[in-house]
């Protein structure tokens, strides 16, 4: 609130994995302009199993509730800039196009139908994806079922059940190779 008080006027963006308590975005109340939470997975089996949590996706689906109270849907200045609001992010995954449209539907049910998401679809295996499991042979790799790139097909299935959902405010990747403006 200080930097607020001698002139500070850039939002505050509060970029989170949505496994917050809500104690601690109570905390944050007033002091954060957009949330940036990104929603993962919906079935506790998945988070315990590449999270390490299951009990993420309850956490997050409130922490995302609480966080839309606060500042509600994401508002823009005339010129485009973001300046209060919530965007949530889902990271397609290989083979979870399932729980991802389960996400979707949950948004729009219960956050905002105005919500604004990005269904991102960078996703790509890396540190311990597809390594061989301590112990084994070799043969036996660490997360096997998602050490592929995610599809276009399955990007597209998790964006139609958002649309489905009747979500409609989408950071869509430019049609360019240049920067999305």
């Amino acid at each position: 609130m200080h930097a607020r008080e001698n002139g500070l006027t850039v939002p505050i963006i509060y970029n989170t994995s949505a496994y917050d308590s809500l104690a601690s975005l109570e905390l944050l109340d007033g002091l954060v302009d957009i949330y940036l939470p990104d929603f993962k997975v919906w079935e506790p089996a998945t988070s315990k199993r590449l999270l390490k949590a299951d009990d993420y996706a309850a956490t997050a689906r409130e922490s995302i509730k609480a966080m839309h109270v606060q500042v509600g849907d994401l508002c823009f200045t005339g010129d485009g800039i973001a300046k209060s609001g919530l965007l949530v992010r889902h990271l397609a995954m290989p083979g979870f196009e399932a729980e991802g449209a389960e996400i979707m539907r949950y948004l729009a049910s219960n956050v905002s139908r105005d919500c604004f998401v990005n269904i991102m679809e960078q996703y790509r295996p890396d540190a311990y994806v597809g390594k061989p499991k301590r112990g084994s042979s070799g043969e036996e790799k660490r997360y096997a079922e998602i050490n592929r790139a995610v599809s276009k097909e399955e990007i597209s299935a998790v964006r139609k059940a958002a649309e489905e959902a009747g979500l409609w405010r989408f950071c869509d990747p430019p049609k360019h190779e240049g920067f999305n403006l």
